[in-house]
């Protein structure tokens, strides 16, 4: 093999991908890459080390799923070191990786300081079933978010990884809301064992209908938003029944004080308000081109979800305090 190409500076290796040399000059190469963009990531002496970042005209169709992000989308890398070094760049996916891992780290540091200091100062002796409350929560959310990162790392890794790591991504959102709704149940109906396990029948087959809904239709891709937005919104419902019945039997005074009413509804609203924005495709499709890198839809989506994890939290927190003061019912 010739150790340069024709017209170019650049060894025939730098313009490998995916086991699979392209002939060409290197100008070719990294125009199909960058779109003729100047970024230090795609100068040619970097090429193998830093995954290449083009232009929505240059991406496969695979990767390709929102036309009003232009700039910004990682190419293929066929590569799992490659891929993670997406973390160091910027991209489109950058915050998406960060929000999420940070929401992940977070959970979990936060469950094992409760596992081992429990309240603190407030002295809240927590039961079995308290346990088993802010467990499953905060698993379900580390685990989401955790899988979230995963897909967002390895998206453009290659066809058959990003739709791995998208089904991945998907039953982790049904993880979520499955251990938030199971978790919320535990506190509305904490004296009736009757309702308690009805509702948690619910939540489990709401989250496996979604999974089996969005397994079954290939799990990514533009044409599945609505569909993906309306499942993630029946799923939001489905684990708001529970605390709205309790709600209804309480009154909204007690309510707040025993479930913690008010951060449910806080949590639904953010959730509610990412998925419409995530569906809209807002605000990207206001100003394309605009949010490629900060602030496109499925960034404020990911935002959203870490908020209403922790306004869960907020929320199971405050029926843990009141049965700490009226165990008995």
């Amino acid at each position: 093999m010739p150790a340069r190409l024709e017209n170019s500076g650049v060894r025939r290796r730098d313009i490998a991908m995916g086991g699979q040399v392209h002939s060409g000059t290197v100008t070719t190469e990294l125009d199909i890459a960058s779109g003729g963009s100047s970024s230090p990531l795609n100068k040619p002496g970097l090429s193998l080390y830093w995954p290449l970042i083009g232009t929505k005209d240059k991406i496969p169709g695979w990767l390709r799923n929102n036309d009003y992000i232009v700039t910004g989308h990682p190419m293929p890398t066929y590569s799992y070191r490659k891929s993670f070094r997406l973390w160091r760049c910027l991209h489109m996916e950058t915050l998406n990786i960060w929000t999420h891992l940070v929401g992940t780290a977070g959970f979990v540091a936060a469950a094992m300081s409760l596992h081992h200091f429990g309240f603190g100062q407030a002295h809240v002796a927590m039961t079995t079933g308290d346990r088993f409350a802010f467990g499953l929560s905060m698993t379900a959310a580390a685990v989401c978010f955790g899988l979230s990162t995963t897909f967002h790392t390895l998206r453009s890794h290659s066809y058959n990884v990003h739709h791995l790591w998208g089904k991945m991504d998907i039953l982790g959102i049904c993880v979520l809301a499955l251990g938030n709704g199971s978790s919320a149940t535990y506190y509305a109906f904490y004296c009736d064992a009757v309702l308690r396990r009805v509702y948690w029948g619910l939540n489990v087959g709401a989250a496996l209908a979604a999974a089996y809904t969005l397994f079954d239709s290939g799990g990514g891709g533009s044409k599945m938003r609505m569909l993906r937005g309306g499942v993630f919104s029946l799923l939001a419902v489905s684990a708001m029944l529970p605390n709205l019945h309790s709600a209804g039997l309480l009154g909204w005074t007690q309510a707040c004080e025993q479930i913690g009413l008010q951060w449910y509804l806080a949590e639904g609203l953010a959730l509610l308000v990412g998925v419409a924005l995530f569906v809209g495709r807002l605000p990207e499709r206001l100003s394309p081109g605009r949010f490629d890198v900060w602030g496109h839809s499925h960034q404020l989506f990911h935002i959203a979800a870490v908020v209403g994890a922790a306004c869960h939290v907020v929320a199971i927190s405050a029926g843990l305090r009141y049965r700490h003061q009226y165990r008995d019912c």
